[in-house]
């Protein structure tokens, strides 16, 4: 079963062959508004519907995952990104905060720079810490917005990450970071409040709970 989550006003939209199915493991589902077929008017309408206060989420179902996704890259340019959970010794997590919201570092990828390499350089340069080492992969999220005129599909993967407390945090201004910080466990249920439902998506894979 092909399934994809892409947030749209912070909003799932799930493209799926299996609508039944994907119900039927995700309960909240039930309440998402359902559209058959990989037409490019069912895709405007499921954004429609997402940016409505009410719209808690929206499927497209077809039997064709190329299709859904052929109609997704007309509507979006997909561009590729990289990002980071990076544990202290002490079980910290980094996290900066940005735009009114706690966040995970992360950033575009160069042309010609390979996806893991992008994630740390990225982390580095977003909060100043220098003491770095990837230890695996999470997993990617999607997320679309526009940008001087473009609509963009990034695709962000994400990598778990070993830092140090002994490194200074410095956020990077220029990229609006207003702080970077490391967040204890304890006060990962407050901080994540004030966050993105992607964000929350990736700490839950690394086994974090709240």
């Amino acid at each position: 079963m092909f399934i994809q989550k892409i947030y749209i006003n912070n909003k799932p939209l799930i493209l799926t062959t299996d609508a039944k199915a994907y119900i039927a493991t995700h309960t909240i589902a039930a309440g998402y508004m359902l559209f058959t077929g990989a037409f490019t008017r069912n895709f405007r309408l499921a954004i429609q519907h997402l940016e409505k206060i009410t719209g808690l989420g929206a499927i497209i179902e077809d039997v064709s995952a190329g299709s859904l996704q052929e109609v997704l890259y007309e509507l979006y340019t997909p561009i590729d990104a990289g990002g980071g959970v990076v544990v202290n010794e002490d079980g910290g997590v980094l996290m900066i905060y940005r735009r009114g919201k706690w966040d995970l570092p992360k950033g575009k990828r160069d042309d010609g720079e390979d996806i893991a390499t992008c994630a740390l350089r990225e982390v580095e340069e977003e909060t100043g810490l220098k003491t770095l080492s990837l230890t695996g992969k999470i997993c990617d999220t999607y997320h679309v917005y526009a940008q001087g005129g473009a609509n963009l599909l990034k695709c962000t993967s994400w990598y778990k990450m070993k830092g140090s407390v002994k490194d200074k945090l410095v956020p990077q201004q220029e990229e609006n970071i207003l702080e970077a910080r490391w967040i204890a466990e304890k006060e990962m249920p407050d901080v994540v409040y004030k966050s993105y439902e992607a964000i929350r998506e990736v700490l839950h894979a690394v086994g974090y709970k709240w």
